[in-house]
């Protein structure tokens, strides 16, 4: 099987919240509704932009009928398509960790809940693309995370063994992706997790992300050893 490394993206890769932040307040200002700061909006990060709008529109009081939640959705992917990385950062050193692991031999995948296209967007956008064989979004099957059938499928297209794979995310939403999936989980602390993390799946933590390529090869290692 194909050497592999799969990795969420907003929060773990890539710190997005302010540009979704933006277009989110552009957003609630059309519908007439107040704007929320940097992190209440990204307490709302992790589970897909429905379930963001969902909740920015419930923290307001607000209730919508299935038709507005749709038009309201589509207006949030467009504002959001239009400046998508204008304040995004790279995670320092995660770029670097990125080309090294490819030079050590391994394939790399996206697997997000961040729709499809945006997510191609950013990481064109960010001079990352290339990096990556296989990118699955939230809305690349009916299920998105913690589902593990996005996890799966990332792993199939790479000709991974998910079981020997490591998933990099920074949420409980990626830890319990991982466990569903039977994947060990690599944690991102400096991401948008809510409290303390969880899981059986988790076999180490880093900050920086200069730890990263070493955490993938020792459980490489940890591996072909059971497998001995």
């Amino acid at each position: 099987m194909q050497k592999a490394v799969i990795f969420d993206l907003d929060g773990t890769l890539i710190d997005s919240a302010p540009d979704i932040a933006h277009a989110l307040n552009r957003l609630l200002e059309e519908r007439g509704l107040e704007a929320y700061d940097l992190p209440t909006v990204t307490s709302f990060v992790g589970h897909g932009a429905p379930r963001l709008l969902e909740q920015a529109w419930s923290g307001r009081g607000k209730a919508r009928e299935p038709h507005q939640a749709a038009t309201d959705l589509d207006r949030f992917q467009a504002l959001y398509a239009e400046e998508p990385t204008q304040r995004t950062r790279l995670y320092p050193g995660a770029r670097e960790a990125l080309i090294a692991l490819r030079a050590a031999g391994y394939d790399l995948g996206i697997c997000t809940n961040k729709p499809e296209a945006l997510t191609h967007q950013a990481l064109k956008q960010l001079g990352i693309d290339g990096l990556f064989k296989v990118v699955v979004g939230g809305d690349t099957l009916p299920e998105r995370k913690p589902s593990p059938e996005p996890l799966e499928l990332c792993a199939r297209h790479l000709g991974a063994e998910l079981a020997a794979t490591a998933y990099v995310g920074d949420s409980e939403v990626d830890a319990a992706t991982a466990d569903a999936a039977g994947a060990p989980f690599l944690l991102h602390t400096e991401g948008y997790r809510k409290g303390p993390i969880k899981t059986q799946a988790l076999r180490a933590e880093f900050s920086d992300f200069a730890r990263l390529p070493e955490l993938v090869e020792r459980l490489a290692r940890e591996g072909e050893a059971r497998h001995k």
